[in-house]
């Protein structure tokens, strides 16, 4: 597979804003318009941005014509996903990977947009940008890395991010894969999910139990998924606690030291990536070294 770098993001530029997951939270499209227009860029919504179908933002059909629709239109430089939720995966039979190879743009967003972002790595080969979208706007500052790393994700410059635990030691040079280990496991088994060898696998979760995470950590290992990886990036597993037996069960801490201890190539926990307030924007598919000794992720 040849891997498409879009082309960089300027001020003056028109953004595409499209919901392929659940729909929009009231008021966050006006701040997150509001924001981005402050930055010098020209906005396009979606034709069913507003669309609420139960959990998801419209039907299938409708959210991945947006999707298709600003891929086909050339003065839209990039595409936003506002928000996360549910039901990106839900979207991928529907899309035209080879139109979409032809005109690779940006698209960004978080959380459930895992699975789109996936679906376009693999079968077309693009790069995105995975870490911010609308909700991160509500308090009405928009936190200083989610900003720095944003942009310099969107103008396709290298950086560097330095925090974290090593649990493994070493050093990986390889492509950026992963997000949202729920949106991730959905996809095993479909012709969606990314080639997994020797590149390094970021991960982190939002609202299971421990033993939750747990089994979805197990699917990836009864995959051979570690045992193909050059390395690990475990984030932050927020809201990640049990319910019913706290004590019996103890803590998603606890399963991330144990499965950090059970992988055999660099890696490292406690990443600024996950359902957080302050975390990093990171490009997936892009080619980067972490240094599990020092605990830096280098994007090339």
């Amino acid at each position: 597979m040849h891997y498409l770098y879009p082309d960089p993001v300027k001020p003056g530029d028109t953004i595409g804003l499209v919901t392929p997951s659940s729909p929009m939270i009231p008021g966050l499209l006006e701040i997150g318009v509001s924001y981005l227009q402050q930055k010098g860029f020209q906005i396009r919504l979606g034709v069913h941005v507003n669309a609420v179908d139960r959990f998801l933002a419209g039907d299938d059909e409708y959210r991945a014509k947006d999707l298709m629709d600003f891929f086909r239109d050339d003065e839209v430089k990039m595409i936003m996903a506002m928000g996360g939720g549910y039901g990106s995966q839900r979207l991928l039979p529907l899309l035209d990977y080879g139109l979409i190879r032809s005109r690779p743009k940006y698209l960004s967003g978080f959380s459930d947009t895992t699975a789109l972002q996936a679906a376009l790595l693999k079968n077309a080969g693009m790069i995105s940008c995975t870490g911010f979208v609308f909700g991160d706007l509500a308090t009405g500052q928009l936190d200083s890395l989610i900003e720095k790393t944003l942009w310099t994700c969107l103008k396709g410059e290298p950086f560097q991010i330095k925090k974290g635990q090593t649990m493994q030691p070493g050093i990986i040079q390889g492509r950026l894969v992963g997000g949202n280990l729920e949106s991730w496991v959905s996809l095993m088994g479909t012709p969606y999910q990314p080639e997994v060898r020797n590149c390094i696998l970021l991960l982190e979760d939002v609202g299971a139990e421990p033993y939750q995470v747990d089994s979805r950590l197990s699917q990836l290992d009864l995959a051979g998924v570690f045992a193909e990886v050059g390395g690990v990036i475990f984030g932050q597993f927020a809201r990640c606690t049990a319910k019913y037996f706290p004590k019996r069960d103890g803590t998603v801490e606890d399963v991330i030291e144990e499965w950090s201890l059970k992988i055999k190539v660099p890696c490292i926990k406690n990443f600024p990536y996950g359902h957080v307030t302050r975390r990093c924007v990171l490009p997936l598919g892009k080619e980067a070294v972490l240094n599990a000794d020092q605990c830096t992720l280098s994007i090339l």
